[in-house]
């Protein structure tokens, strides 16, 4: 019978409340309460002034021990291991939180007892986000023998369904529009229909449509944004699939081909493939860590997304999807809800009892929000897109349909986006200590040792190693610090008016010329950092490192530690100059460049949209202002180009009016091949190390001089 469970949960609480009331005189809260922490101060605290040195440190040993066992032993962690790591780290963390709970409180007075409770909730509500990262990491999918076998099947003409291919733009320019048209033209399959979605019906996306041989649409207007776009073109097209890309979106050959034989199960709806970048993020490129560090999406999707993959309940992020026509219009089309319209898809879909698959294969790439106003932005607004969801009907606690695994995933997405309030609290709290001497805990520097060393040690030695080298725990700790004031606001402005703020759309084009400071992102990293150098002045000066040694050398370890990342946080909202409009890639191709009666033979040293880039060494000292370029590996004969002298050294051979037979040439020479994407993992250890150099290099102080 429909709503059953609610029927007996109400007659239960009938039950239990009468007799509740009854006895509520015989329940003495305070005094089993005040049982319990003398309970747990008696019984809990293993360590004291006596203790040995040995005996603080041997659970931090053992953890040393055990997870350097680890790493020498596996070079990446097998599926059967994933769980008894994560059991290890979840017995550590309740150790540690029971700890906290009944013996490190400080409920003396009303300021300590406020804000001693609440660093104890951020320090919980933080353990509980890594105890579900752990969980998306139990097991991780591996599909790629049945995308080889997908492609059989497509190659061989055995299922070749009709595909329609969604490009919606916005803002975006068209010079970003033209090669990701032509690269979704360049996909390896017959049956599939280009669409250019001009949401802002621009004479000039017309006119590209035209000119490159794709279908093009637009609307009279712009109501819910990218998903009210998709809603309409789906109502125009007939494709048994739908592939999306955003604007900035360029697939590689082979993506239909590896992706649209999965549809031949029909309970699959779906199949996300991963994001990639070909320009780096605003922190790998202020920080100028481009080659130690990897993106900061990366952790997400080629990590956490197949380990969703594994229980079905993976997220739809977007872009680089291939949708089943009948399943999206069962659902009544792309979710109009909320901002975040992908992750909704998703919750509905599965609610609806289709499987969702994940692909982690790099087959397209795109463009990332490199100026750290941007990335900021983008993430907030997937901070507010998620927590909508708690206010629609896509909500994953009541939604009808998922199972318990679906909700609790997909729900960690909320409690991620929540959890940016407590990275934003761990930031502040130092400070209640160091200048109106507020106790947040009570906790003797040993007892920090044996309690929270050996779970922060094997995290921090564990975490790349189960993350297959995507993300190291420091990093993560970074991240979380560097987008805690802007998404905390944002959760807080979400929670108080959840519908207040539109959409608004990623702006990828920004070239700054000059180092730039970004001062709505740097405001709070300077505000914060004078604070916590003046704390540690105040305290020192008020002598609280003579009156209290036990608990000040804890608090002043933790205002170490956030005055490190506030320093690199600072100088992540500092925007380095952009030399070049275009990213260019490293390509050593054989070419001829002449002129006049002269000739000259050479290989390129990296190759873009726009020009190819060749050292000054290996061409004369006199160079005429143009010449024509004869480049065999693209099938470029009397190319017209302008030389330009750069400062660094090199020579740019700027293309002159290239055709568009060349222009397809050279950005699927640059963006389709299959398998470039593809990048071995970074060193952990070098990221480590990176994190210690970056903030005393300076780098975007350094690159403005």
């Amino acid at each position: 019978m429909p709503g059953w469970k609610f029927i007996c949960a109400m007659a239960l609480l009938g039950l239990f409340v009468p007799w509740f009331a009854r006895h509520w005189d015989d329940f003495d809260v305070a005094g089993w309460w005040r049982a319990l922490c003398d309970w747990g101060s008696f019984h809990l605290r293993l360590v004291n002034f006596e203790s040995s040195l040995l005996w603080i440190l041997t659970p931090t040993m053992l953890m040393v021990a055990w997870a350097g066992t680890l790493l020498l032993a596996f070079n990446k962690p097998p599926d059967w291991l994933r769980l008894p790591v994560g059991a290890v780290f979840l017995c550590l963390q309740v150790g540690y939180l029971a700890f906290r709970l009944v013996a490190t409180l400080c409920l003396d007075t009303v300021p300590n007892a406020m804000f001693s409770i609440l660093f104890f909730l951020s320090e919980l509500f933080i353990h509980l986000r890594i105890a579900l990262g752990n969980l998306s990491l139990m097991r991780l999918t591996h599909r790629s023998p049945q995308a080889d076998e997908s492609a059989r099947v497509v190659r061989s003409g055995d299922y070749l369904p009709t595909v329609d291919v969604f490009v919606p733009t916005y803002s975006e320019p068209v010079e970003m529009l033209e090669r990701t048209i032509i690269g979704c033209q360049a996909m390896e399959y017959p049956n599939k229909t280009i669409w250019l979605l001009d949401d802002q019906r621009r004479p000039a996306m017309r006119e590209l449509a035209q000119r490159l041989g794709c279908r093009y649409r637009d609307r009279p207007d712009n109501s819910h944004a990218k998903a009210g776009n998709l809603n309409h073109a789906l109502a125009l097209s007939e494709g048994e699939l739908v592939l999306c890309f955003d604007a900035d979106f360029i697939p590689t050959r082979d993506f239909l081909q590896r992706t649209v034989g999965f549809f031949r199960d029909p309970q699959v709806a779906l199949v996300q493939t991963p994001q990639n970048f070909f320009n780096e993020d605003a922190v790998q490129r202020n920080l100028g860590l481009e080659r130690a560090l990897e993106d900061e999406q990366k952790l997400f999707f080629r990590t956490l997304q197949p380990g969703r993959d594994s229980m079905n309940a993976i997220v739809c992020h977007g872009t680089c999807w291939v949708g089943r026509r009948s399943a999206l219009e069962e659902i009544g089309g792309i979710p109009t809800e909320t901002i975040t319209e992908d992750w909704a898809t998703s919750i509905k879909l599965q609610a609806a009892g289709y499987k969702l698959l994940y692909l982690n294969e790099a087959l397209s790439a795109g463009l990332s929000a490199d100026t750290c106003g941007e990335f900021v932005q983008q993430r907030s607004r997937w901070a507010q897109g998620t927590l909508q969801a708690l206010f629609a009907s896509t909500n994953p606690l009541t939604i009808r349909g998922l199972n318990w695994k679906q909700r609790l995933l997909h729900f960690s997405g909320i409690l991620y986006y929540a959890g940016s309030l407590c990275s934003l609290f761990t930031l502040i709290a130092p400070l209640l200590y160091l200048f109106f001497g507020v106790f947040i805990l009570r906790m003797t520097v040993a007892e920090m040792i044996f309690f929270r060393v050996p779970f922060t040690v094997g995290y921090y030695m564990l975490y790349s190693w189960l993350t297959l080298r995507t993300r190291s725990a420091l990093w993560t700790e970074f991240y979380d610090a560097f987008l805690a004031p802007s998404m905390g606001l944002t959760v807080l402005r979400t929670f108080w008016k959840p519908f207040g703020r539109s959409f608004r759309v990623t702006d990828k084009t920004q070239r700054p010329k000059r180092i730039t400071v970004n001062r709505r992102v740097a405001a709070p990293f300077v505000v914060l950092l004078a604070l916590h150098l003046a704390g540690l002045a105040f305290a020192f000066l008020t002598g609280k490192h003579i009156d209290q040694p036990e608990i000040f050398p804890i608090v002043a370890c933790f205002t170490l530690t956030n005055l490190a990342m506030l320093w690199l946080c600072l100088l992540v909202s500092m925007d380095i100059r952009r030399a070049r409009p275009l990213p260019r890639f490293a390509h050593s191709l054989p070419f001829e460049l002449a002129w006049d009666d002269e000739c000259v033979r050479a290989n390129t040293a990296f190759l873009s949209e726009n020009d190819a880039t060749v050292s000054a060494e290996e061409l004369p000292a006199h160079l005429p202002e143009q010449a024509v370029l004869c480049l065999p590996a693209l099938d470029f004969v009397d190319v017209p180009v302008r030389l330009r002298r750069d400062t660094d050294g090199q020579v740019s051979l700027e293309f002159v009016q290239l055709s568009i037979p060349r222009c397809r040439a050279l950005v699927e020479f640059l963006y389709c091949r299959p398998g470039q994407w593809e990048t071995k993992p970074r060193s952990e250890s070098r990221a480590v190390c990176e994190y210690a150099r970056a903030g005393a290099r300076m780098y975007p102080l350094a690159e403005s001089t």
